[in-house]
């Protein structure tokens, strides 16, 4: 294999300068995230990450477009999910990969995806914990993930 990448191609039909593993790996990070925002809590709403996933389709970024329809276009299974030090580190490593080959805005807006994907998990009825932001509940736990994620995305632009 060379060390070329081949371009892959998104369901919206772009070739990008991406090998499979990593198009794949795009594709699997916000399934995982939504997981790890939303282990070990009955009282989440995963419907919301979904969703937020779903939302993706209208991101200024044609990568993140992309994936969201790659993510719905799948009937695959996932491979072992990750702990959550495990997805911090694949939510670094990925926007890493993409600032090098397609640069920082397109980084910023798989990163900042995954921020939302991560957020919308959890806003649930006031219990103990819960704060609100911009109208809406949010778990402190869930919060402090969200935060972990942008902290990753910052190391992973050099903006921190």
């Amino acid at each position: 294999m060379s060390s070329q990448p081949t371009p892959s191609q998104p369901s919206a039909g772009v070739d990008l300068p991406l090998h499979r593993h990593e198009w794949d790996r795009l594709v699997r990070l916000p399934r995982l995230v939504l997981v790890v925002a939303s282990a070990g809590d009955d009282n989440v709403d995963a419907v919301a990450g979904v969703e937020a996933i779903a939302a993706g389709q209208r991101s200024r970024a044609l990568l993140v477009r992309g994936v969201v329809a790659a993510i719905f276009a799948e009937q695959g299974t996932d491979a072992a999910p990750l702990d959550r030090a495990g997805v911090l580190a694949e939510c670094g490593a990925a926007v890493r990969m993409l600032a090098g080959r397609l640069g920082a805005d397109v980084a910023l807006a798989y990163g900042e995806w995954l921020m939302d994907v991560a957020a919308s998990v959890g806003r649930t009825a006031w219990r103990p914990g819960v704060i609100r932001l911009g109208g809406v509940e949010v778990l402190l736990a869930e919060r402090e993930f969200v935060n972990e994620i942008g902290r990753e995305l910052a190391r992973a632009l050099d903006r921190q």
